[in-house]
């Protein structure tokens, strides 16, 4: 297996990065839908995010991690990718249980907002967030994983940030960010579409970029 070269996100990654969302995240839906609730979630993501790298192998895009500085966000909340979510989210209500896949989008990002306030209430603060980190799973088990946090790391400290943040649950390998010294501050529980054989726990993680 040749090298992944970790670079900037380019605009002509998105379809890829966006389809690799689709697999992960909504399997158990039609490609048309799938695809729908993964570019709603993608352009969410995007709506939050100041910094973006991608892994690239052999020229296809195969991960992707997203971070927000706050210091360098000066777009209102309603900016072009934050508008294009929720019109993402209006198409998705008319495709095939479309109607289940926008309420669990709706439902995780409630959740979040809720993980978000328990922290504030608890005194947590924070200036940057590591907003999405998704990578192919053909491109696992080769560090770079470690590779694409250690290149977010590298943007928070040049910012001057030392504290920071992320979502996860327990879909996604939480052991990646314990080993790495995270904290976990917070946790809420979800039933997805209403099965409590669904429920997912969800976590709001903390951070302290590391000292060169």
């Amino acid at each position: 297996m040749s090298e992944p070269i970790i670079r900037t996100l380019r605009k002509s990654d998105y379809p890829a990065l966006i389809d690799v969302v689709r697999r992960m995240w909504y399997p158990e839906y039609d490609e048309k839908t799938g695809l729908l609730a993964a570019e709603t979630d993608w352009e969410n993501c995007l709506a939050r995010a100041t910094c973006a790298f991608t892994a690239e192998l052999d020229g296809k895009p195969i991960a992707l991690i997203l971070g927000r500085i706050d210091a360098l966000d000066h777009r209102g909340f309603l900016n072009t990718h934050r508008i294009n979510s929720l019109q993402m989210l209006f198409k998705l209500a008319f495709a095939k249980d479309g109607l289940k896949a926008a309420r669990d989008i709706l439902g995780i990002l409630g959740v979040d907002r809720n993980l978000r306030a328990q922290a504030t209430q608890a005194g947590h603060d924070y200036s940057a967030e590591v907003v999405l980190f998704v990578i192919d799973p053909i491109a696992r088990g080769h560090g770079l994983g470690r590779r694409m946090f250690e290149t977010m790391m590298d943007s928070f400290r040049a910012a001057g940030v030392r504290e920071y943040f992320l979502f996860t649950d327990t879909t996604c390998d939480v052991g990646f960010y314990t080993h790495r010294g995270l904290i976990q501050v917070c946790e809420h529980t979800l039933a997805m579409h209403g099965d409590d054989e669904r429920a997912t726990s969800f976590y709001l993680y903390e951070g302290l970029v590391p000292e060169k």
